[in-house]
């Protein structure tokens, strides 16, 4: 997978004159198939790895035609850096902005292109960079270059170019100081390097393993007479077969490709040579007869001469060769050794073919396959402990459950309320308490105007006077009938009084218990009439307190009455408060624009701070859920949402 971008319209005059300058003096490209000659040569010259890699960054910046090119490796315990500069101008000109380019591609191992093209003009600059890797397999460095692209020019094309190269000279780095002296020519170590250096340049030619597999399979048939050649690939404890001679495709289902395969994987299985219908002697170690599924292939085979020799790249076995000839010509165990010296310097081609060819998925597999390997061989100690540790941590996601909250928004509101309203219609004196004050039982609130009942008061008290004085006269006078209306008017008057009384006691709005005042403010209406029963305060304890949940339809699944929770006001968000749930109401409601569920819940503590109306967040506890769902769920509602999943 490539890393391309296109920054138009920002390329400096600087650049953009340098640009002009490079490409009018660039010498002459050589070709594609040269420079990899050239690596290979390099490869079998070099005595260490960082003479290679210094002459590959130089033959590789020659084919790009390249004013400036840097590498940076750390291999085994050497860091080696270079930099390459052609052409007039400065490479400090060049230096910063290709390092800067090379570190970014030393953190994100992959091939990446920058291309910057001029605000005026057809000139385009473009930054390259690919991975080193280790011949084992993990990267190790970056190779950065300065290209000048023509106007049809393809970033991809190049970046593939420029992979190829590096991941050659990745492969090549294996074989460094390795090279024979000439006076071992005819050895067997000698024939052996060389047919490596000939895989090597076969590779060159290919882009694909299944196209070099090809290639390989029809050779050996023709050379060797055979009926049949087939090449399969090693995928962990598998093999998949990419190529049949005389055949364009394989079909993995064929019965006679089962057949092939089923005895690909038993060679695998026994890593050495194995041999059904042969001839000569196969008592040693390099040839075994007698395995059932070679015996089952050759029977398929019309009892013909079959055989399959492993190609092994280091420690790892690649790739499995299958040879299928006429029973009148048998294999013999001096042609197959020869012949497995000879085929099996494929294998790091094979290795390499394969690994510049995969995609996402086969790269993904194999950093995958790679980690166990990596995990369950010896040593790394450390590295199996942090295995260890994320399986633990993967099963308890999986399987463990936790305790499921939710958070909503919540209203204080107060557990009651009483509302005093006018006694009569009259006057407002004076009004001494507003909302939001504190206030104490029997405090009074205001007060109405009551000149009128004193007067009325003072006359009804004047007339019982009177009325005393004719009961005393009629009681004097033994007028027993006087005496009793007077006695009777006393007690109406008295009555009169009385009432008067409450009513001027009614003038003064008290407050009915402590409290605190919700609402009333009568300051700009003092002089103003107020009619019987107007609305004039409301009026709260302070020791009983309703908490008013706003649950969103997305958390509403497992609310219920009797959870419990905590509540943090804004105005005190140190202090935590715990509630009990006392009822869900059924209906939805919308709420500042939202569609919510009312939860009313009780608070459980008594707390000075409280005021109706406050606002704050509270954490109820819905109960035990998987650790899986609580972190996924929402994610899930909404792929089911909006996909229909």
């Amino acid at each position: 997978m490539y890393d391309s971008t296109v920054d138009s319209d920002d390329a400096s005059p600087t650049e953009r004159t340098g640009a002009a300058v490079e490409a009018s003096v660039a010498p002459p490209q050589p070709g594609f198939s040269e420079t990899f000659a050239e690596l290979v040569a390099q490869a079998r010259q070099s005595a260490t790895a960082g003479q290679l890699l210094r002459a590959a960054l130089q033959s590789i910046a020659r084919y790009f035609a390249s004013p400036y090119g840097a590498l940076y490796v750390r291999y085994s315990s050497e860091v080696i850096q270079e930099e390459y500069h052609g052409g007039p101008t400065d490479p400090r000109f060049w230096r910063e902005s290709v390092q800067s380019f090379l570190t970014d591609s030393l953190g994100e191992p992959r091939p990446r292109a920058k291309m910057l093209r001029a605000r005026t003009g057809r000139t385009k600059l473009a930054y390259l960079s690919a991975p080193v890797f280790d011949p084992t397999g993990p990267a190790i460095g970056a190779v950065a270059l300065v290209v000048s692209p023509g106007e049809d020019a393809d970033l991809t094309s190049l970046l593939a170019k420029l992979e190829s190269m590096t991941r050659l000279t990745s492969f090549a780095m294996e074989f460094v100081g390795r090279a024979p002296a000439p006076d071992d020519a005819a050895s067997p170590s000698s024939s052996a390097a060389g047919a490596g250096n000939q895989a090597l340049k076969r590779a060159a030619a290919c882009t694909t393993v299944e196209e070099l597999a090809f290639s390989l399979t029809n050779e050996l048939c023709t050379k060797l007479s055979c009926e049949q050649v087939a090449l399969g690939l090693v995928r962990g404890n598998a093999v998949r077969i990419v190529s049949l001679s005389g055949l364009d495709s394989v079909s993995a289902r064929s019965p006679g490709v089962e057949a092939i395969r089923s005895a690909m994987e038993e060679c695998l299985d026994a890593d050495t040579i194995i041999v059904a219908g042969g001839g000569g002697d196969w008592s040693g170690d390099e040839g075994a007869a007698g395995y059932r599924l070679h015996r089952q292939w050759q029977a398929a085979a019309r009892g013909d001469a079959v055989a399959s020799i492993p190609l092994v790249a280091g420690e790892q076995t690649v790739a499995i060769v299958s040879f299928r000839r006429r029973a009148d010509q048998p294999f013999v165990a001096a042609q197959l050794a020869e012949l497995r010296i000879k085929v099996e310097s494929y294998a790091p081609a094979l290795l390499l073919l394969g690994r510049a060819g995969r995609g996402l998925s086969r790269h993904v597999a194999d950093r995958i396959r790679e980690g166990a390997r990596t995990v369950t061989g010896p040593g790394r100690l450390g590295t199996k402990l942090l295995a260890a540790a994320l399986v633990l941590g993967l099963g308890w996601v999986t399987f463990g459950v936790m305790n499921y909250r939710v958070t909503v928004a919540c209203v204080v509101k107060p557990a009651q309320m009483r509302h005093l309203a006018a006694p009569y219609d009259a006057v407002i004196a004076s009004a001494s308490k507003i909302a939001g004050e504190k206030v104490k039982a029997g405090e009074v609130l205001c007060e109405l105007d009551h000149r009128e009942l004193d007067q009325r008061g003072a006359e009804l008290r004047a007339e019982l006077a009177v009325w005393e004085t004719s009961k005393d006269s009629a009681l004097a006078g033994k007028n027993p009938v006087d005496f009793q209306l007077a006695v009777a008017q006393q007690q109406l008057v008295r009555t009169r009084l009385d009432i008067t009384e409450r009513r001027r006691e009614q003038a003064y709005l008290r407050a009915p218990f402590d409290g605190v005042v919700v609402r009333g403010d009568l300051r700009q209406r003092v002089g103003a009439v107020v009619t019987r029963g107007e609305p004039l305060f409301e009026i709260a304890p302070l020791t009983a307190w309703t908490l008013e949940l706003l649950i969103p339809e997305h958390a509403i699944s497992g609310f219920a009455a009797g959870q419990s929770g905590h509540f943090a006001g804004f105005a005190r968000p140190d202090r935590q408060v715990l509630f009990h749930v006392e009822r869900v109401l059924e209906s939805a409601q919308v709420v500042d624009g939202r569609n919510v569920v009312v939860a009313e819940s009780n608070i459980q503590a008594q707390e000075d701070w409280l005021r109706p109306g406050m606002e704050g967040v509270a954490r109820v506890q819905l109960g035990s859920r998987r650790i899986w769902w609580v972190a996924l769920h929402r994610a899930l509602d909404y792929l089911r949402l909006n996909f229909w999943l």
